[in-house]
């Protein structure tokens, strides 16, 4: 009950960390231009948030004192910003749920009317454009002055009394159509799946085949990878809970100070300005702690058990980290699991007994059955500056105790620096 209101109260503080930071995401003006509805084209600076979601508005400034302008995808028919081009457009949008618990039995396309923004990824004779919003995919090809969805759903079909998810591919026939003439193309359609990649591939290969010049084309963001070192110091707390094991149970022990350090490789996602990333460790960590635990009748009756234990781990950590702009600094968030294996151990119980006049020591471990393997969850916060990193976080693991009625809750409090090569 303790741990599952421990991992509660965990996600609870992460969620509302980064809901906090989310909610006061920085302006970051950049040099672009809008194109009005009449053609007209006026340069200026557009608060750029490297979108994963198609943007419905965006804030524009002629210049950076001027007041801001917000335009919406009825306002304008085109804008630039970075290296990203946005058309707006009234096009079809597939609206079948899409979760393979949600899928029915309807093969049907269903469609709706939306004026949206859409991304440019291939201008040129033959165009490709993308939306995304919030749920799925979506891509359109252009001819003239429409665009048309290229049409795909997942649905459930019955076969034998059983379910099986297919697909209508519809997509694949729009696309022969669309880059008819090219054998390379014919060729690689039955394998293209309904992803930015695949369908961003079958365009090269048309325009390869037939010279034709692409007039722009959106370099698809990829994953970045840092590596680097850390160092610090732990401060483990550890509480027996459960029934048996009186002496560990009514023992307070103490804190246990250590070094601690590893290596660290962290997975920057592409857009969102790589304020995401999967972030994971290799740690090590350690803890020492003693304590006793007196049972007593009388000044001559009584005993005193007397514990020592001590666990060195190595500690595979997988986080999922946010980071926030805060000046020329970076706030960031880190929360996931930690997976600690035990590479050293120390588990000791001496037992002094006293029965009047006789005086007896017994030596034994304090722990009959320890686990080689600990489970925790953590969050973290820190500051970003340059190549360097000081992080502050939380720990709470599983312990070592194999006993079904002992749990032997860790808990751990990290300072951590960190250098990126």
């Amino acid at each position: 009950m303790q741990s599952t209101m421990t991992i509660k109260k965990l996600a609870l503080v992460f969620t509302g960390i980064i809901l906090f930071l989310t909610a006061y995401s920085q302006e970051k003006y950049l040099p672009g231009y809008v194109i009005n509805l009449k053609g007209d084209t006026t340069i200026g600076l557009i608060d750029y948030r490297n979108w994963k979601v198609n943007p419905s508005r965006i804030n524009f400034r002629e210049k950076i004192d001027n007041n801001q302008i917000v335009y919406k995808p009825s306002d304008i028919s085109e804008f630039k910003v970075k290296d990203e081009i946005y058309v707006s457009a009234v096009v079809d949008i597939e609206t079948s749920l899409i979760k393979d618990e949600q899928l029915s039995n309807d093969p049907a396309i269903h469609l709706k009317k939306d004026t949206v923004f859409l991304q440019t990824i291939i201008k040129g004779s033959k165009s490709l454009y993308y939306y995304y919003n919030y749920d799925r995919d979506f891509f359109y090809i252009k001819s003239e002055a429409d665009f048309h969805l290229l049409k795909y759903k997942r649905y459930l079909k019955e076969a034998g009394g059983q379910s099986s998810v297919v697909q209508n591919k519809a997509y694949l026939g729009q696309l022969a159509v669309y880059l008819s003439g090219c054998p390379d193309v014919e060729s690689k359609l039955n394998t293209t799946d309904y992803i930015e990649r695949d369908i961003n591939s079958l365009f090269s290969s048309y325009f390869k085949c037939t010279n034709g010049e692409i007039l722009f084309k959106k370099e698809a963001e990829k994953i970045s990878v840092n590596f680097g070192l850390l160092a610090g110091a732990s401060i483990t707390s550890l509480e027996f809970h459960g029934s048996g094991h009186k002496y560990l149970l009514e023992t307070d022990y103490n804190k246990s100070i250590n070094p601690s350090g590893g290596l660290f490789c962290e997975f920057v996602l592409p857009r969102n300005q790589g304020k995401w990333s999967i972030y994971n460790e290799l740690l090590y960590s350690a803890y020492n702690v003693n304590g006793s635990y007196e049972e007593y009748t009388s000044a001559d009756i009584y005993s005193i058990t007397s514990t020592e234990l001590g666990f060195t781990y190595l500690k595979i950590n997988n986080l999922v980290r946010f980071k926030y702009p805060v000046g020329k600094l970076y706030l960031f968030v880190n929360g996931g699991i930690t997976n600690g294996f035990i590479i050293g151990e120390t588990n000791s119980k001496s037992v002094f007994t006293k029965f009047h006049t006789q005086e007896t020591t017994e030596k034994d471990v304090a722990l009959e059955d320890t686990r080689q393997h600990e489970m925790g969850l953590i969050i973290g916060l820190g500051l970003k500056a340059r190549r360097y990193s000081l992080e502050t976080r939380f720990e709470t693991g599983n312990g070592m105790s194999k006993f079904v009625d002992l749990t032997g809750a860790t808990r751990r409090i990290y300072l951590l620096l960190g250098y990126r090569f």
